[in-house]
């Protein structure tokens, strides 16, 4: 068996360390990596909000359609939010924001199992969820936002965001 090297107060190498294994206890945390050390993209998985402002705060909601994001490389749909400026003032109106996934080799389905839904009920500037039940994503996948309103008494909604978070991870 080799000679082990207790270094109780740490140890730091000039030059490069090789080892057939290695055990960080707690990991690697921000501190440990230098300001200068450069790490390549793909060795990073990467989590993120794509916010999308689809009407103003003034703005009467409307049915609307828009792509959204292209996956750069495999991950998962975190999950989906909506906020509204201010809230439908008729009974029967309604907002429902749908989350559809697709590429060239698959039709856009949805990935929610419960839409965003807004209703009169709804509180102004309240945060609704949706539910993800479909959260894989394949590298040139496409996400689509799909807008739905319903209902003639009294208005619309005013102002919408919605906010899908997205984990990328390295290929």
């Amino acid at each position: 068996m080799a000679d082990i090297a207790i270094h109780p107060n740490g140890a730091h190498f000039n030059g490069h360390l090789s080892a057939q294994t290695f055990s960080c206890p707690g990991g690697v945390k921000d501190n440990d990596i230098l300001a200068s050390t450069t790490i390549d993209a793909d060795k990073l998985g990467h989590y993120f909000p794509i916010a999308v402002e689809l009407f103003g705060p003034t703005t009467t909601i409307a049915a609307v359609t828009k792509t959204i994001h292209i996956a750069r490389t495999a991950g998962t749909i975190v999950g989906i939010e909506g906020v509204i400026t201010t809230s439908p003032t008729g009974a029967d109106r309604t907002v429902t924001v749908e989350l559809y996934s697709g590429n060239a080799a698959s039709a856009y389905a949805t990935v929610l199992s419960t839409t965003v839904d807004i209703v009169d009920a709804t509180a102004d500037r309240a945060v609704v969820a949706g539910v993800v039940t479909t959260p894989a994503m394949a590298d040139g996948d496409s996400l689509q936002l799909n807008v739905a309103v319903a209902g003639a008494a009294g208005n619309q909604a005013l102002g919408l965001c919605v906010v899908v978070w997205i984990k990328e991870t390295t290929s």
